[in-house]
């Protein structure tokens, strides 16, 4: 028996088994980015070269982020038990901020991780499917009054202890003080509504 179908027919049956035993062996899912679609009403932009001005003054702006590469980090992430991995991440450098930003004298991001997972949901995003506090996830904090950079996260840090040093080197915490503090929040299913 012979079958004709287009590529794009075979696609979405390779893609529908794939999804179909992924989801049987209970391992992370496929992450497929869309493709972007392009209207007509896009920004107009032109290419040209760059004057010997303009090209000095880019260089000089690289030259000043060389030294600032590996400053500690601040903000949120999710963690893949599966990939052993970060993924969501929301990385500031600390000094950005010239003062606490968050209470209680802290600094972080000010990005919150329900608003975050919902705006890569509405990419279709294959990461974040369902609710955003059913993945396990962690905030970083730092305190200025005592030097110490706070990695926040639910208890699923004990099933998974290799999920510290991922954040430390994600958020470039090496050479700081860093305590992983357990709370509420962040437990796998919790979220505001437990505050």
């Amino acid at each position: 028996m012979t079958y004709n179908i287009t590529d794009e027919q075979l696609n979405e049956i390779v893609k529908r088994a794939v999804q179909k035993a992924l989801a049987e062996l209970q391992v992370a899912h496929v992450l497929c980015e869309p493709v972007p679609e392009y209207s007509k009403k896009s920004t107009e932009v032109t290419i040209s070269q760059a004057d010997d001005d303009l090209a000095e003054r880019t260089m000089e702006t690289m030259a000043q982020n060389l030294e600032t590469q590996n400053n500690p980090k601040v903000g949120i992430f999710w963690y893949s038990p599966v990939n052993k991995s970060l993924f969501g991440v929301i990385a500031i450098d600390k000094d950005s901020y010239s003062k606490p930003n968050a209470g209680g004298g802290l600094i972080t991001c000010k990005e919150l991780h329900e608003d975050v997972w919902k705006r890569n949901q509405q990419n279709d995003r294959s990461f974040y499917v369902g609710d955003y506090r059913q993945t396990p996830r962690g905030s970083v904090f730092y305190s200025p009054d005592e030097d110490k950079f706070y990695i926040m996260v639910g208890s699923w840090i004990n099933d998974n202890p290799e999920a510290v040093d991922i954040i430390v080197d994600r958020y470039d915490l090496k050479d700081c003080k860093v305590e992983v503090k357990i709370s509420v929040h962040w437990e796998i299913g919790m979220g505001w509504e437990n505050r």
